[in-house]
């Protein structure tokens, strides 16, 4: 064929909006999908509980280890600690003390005068009376009060 004999052919086609109602997709099972993704997420999940619970126990053991290491006098672990503990004197030191003291049972006792002292022996027990006593040996030590306070307590 020649060049002058050659004939065009045209081509034509209509393009319009897409008719989706005839549109027909192959039926997927997505079962197998699903289920893959489960098992992958579920694998996921775990890989990461059990690194949490490896690098806990590896933590404690550790802590176990290095605190053993560290009782071991003249260990390296022993020194280095030594820098960040209290030493055994101010831990001591440190301790709170708990000390009952005891309450005065009689009020603003050291204002009163022998008399006024003894009249207000009869109201107390025996354990006030040692405080008073206690309180009054150390204090004004009064003879008189002394010995009211010894009568009271032996019921004489």
């Amino acid at each position: 064929m020649s060049e002058s004999t050659r004939t065009a052919r045209i081509v034509e086609a209509e393009i319009g909006p897409l008719d989706w109602s005839k549109v027909r997709f192959p039926k997927v099972d997505m079962e197998p999908v699903r289920q893959l993704t489960e098992q992958t997420l579920l694998t996921g999940i775990g890989i990461g509980v059990l690194a949490a619970r490896g690098l806990r126990q590896a933590v404690g053991a550790a802590y176990k280890a290095g605190s053993e290491e560290a009782e071991h006098t003249g260990s390296l672990a022993e020194m280095l600690v030594s820098w960040v503990r209290k030493p055994k004197a101010a831990e001591a030191e440190s301790k709170t003390i708990i000390r009952k003291v005891p309450v005065m049972p009689i009020a603003d006792y050291s204002g009163l005068s022998e008399a006024e002292v003894i009249d207000r022996l009869a109201n107390l027990d025996a354990a006030q009376l040692d405080i008073v006593r206690t309180y009054e040996i150390s204090h004004l030590n009064r003879p008189a009060v002394l010995t009211a306070i010894d009568n009271q307590l032996t019921g004489a």
